[in-house]
């Protein structure tokens, strides 16, 4: 399960240093860094997050004429409709071990997998009503490529084009097993070019075997404010850790809540205006 991650680098060149470090597939030695096309409106919008949540619009890398693309996409695929006429649900997550043969998954397992790139994730513990966040993130920094798949779509508001993503997830490894049983699949930097389908890697039989745990020791754990329980929170000092003996009720005072409806946009598009919350809601997987 991951319902909350975060993409924290300073500035949009970072992130694009960061992704283009990633080396093709079995390729000796590492090989050479791949540049990525990147849409300038994307770059020009783009600022850290902290708490990115289902419903939001986030860049991924994806192939696209035998390149690496950063596009933009909405987390979630649209699932059935919510009962009273909610709207549809939000399929946030895909589980690994049946994502390539279930009906909903298959095609884009086939052909559209993506990259969603990030530097850390949260994962929640304790009884409802006093639920404690945890930070997930890289024991030696740098970023997290989740392995995701996508579909084209249309804004539902707009009828628009739009394309929809989910994170595909996997046994928990030593490090989050003690918060939570499932974990995003988490690529190597070598794994990005096979996951993506470029070069000799569209086979589907050696994407699939990269859906594994990420070895012992490669995520280090924070206790965070729980703030990041609230989708109006998203700021750098939800990452600040937090005291065990910490009162999580008492960390924060309550924060006016966000309009129902619409998406979570990661760009500053108006100067500043709060993320709504999606109006479906999010399947647990």
């Amino acid at each position: 399960m991951c319902a909350r991650f975060t993409l924290a680098v300073p500035d949009f060149a970072t992130l694009i240093a960061l992704l283009e470090s990633s080396s093709g597939a079995g390729r000796a030695g590492g090989g050479p860094a791949r540049s990525i096309a990147a849409d300038p409106e994307i770059a020009a919008r783009f600022r850290p997050r902290f708490n990115i949540a289902p419903a939001t619009v986030h860049p991924v890398l994806r192939a696209r004429d035998g390149q690496r693309a950063l596009v933009a996409a909405t987390w979630g695929f649209a699932g059935r409709f919510a009962r009273g006429g909610a709207g549809p649900s939000l399929l946030a997550n895909a589980r690994a071990e049946s994502a390539r043969a279930k009906p909903t998954f298959r095609e884009a397992f086939a052909a559209r997998r993506c990259v969603v790139p990030a530097d850390g994730f949260y994962e929640w513990t304790g009884p409802k009503g006093a639920r404690r966040p945890t930070w997930f993130h890289p024991a030696e920094g740098g970023l997290l490529r989740l392995a995701g798949l996508y579909q084209p779509a249309k804004d539902a508001d707009t009828g628009e084009p739009d394309l929809r993503f989910t994170l595909l997830t996997t046994e928990a490894n030593a490090d989050v097993a003690p918060i939570h049983d499932r974990m995003p699949v988490l690529l190597g930097p070598g794994d990005v070019d096979l996951w993506l389908g470029l070069g000799d890697g569209a086979d589907a039989d050696r994407a699939e075997a990269l859906l594994r745990p990420a070895p012992r020791g490669a995520l280090a754990a924070r206790a965070v404010s729980p703030r990041v329980n609230s989708v109006a929170h998203d700021d750098p000092a939800l990452l600040q850790e937090l005291a065990a003996e910490t009162d999580p009720k008492a960390a924060s005072p309550k924060a006016a809540a966000p309009k129902a409806g619409g998406t979570l946009p990661l760009f500053d598009l108006d100067g500043g205006a709060r993320p709504a919350v999606p109006s479906g809601r999010t399947s647990r997987r």
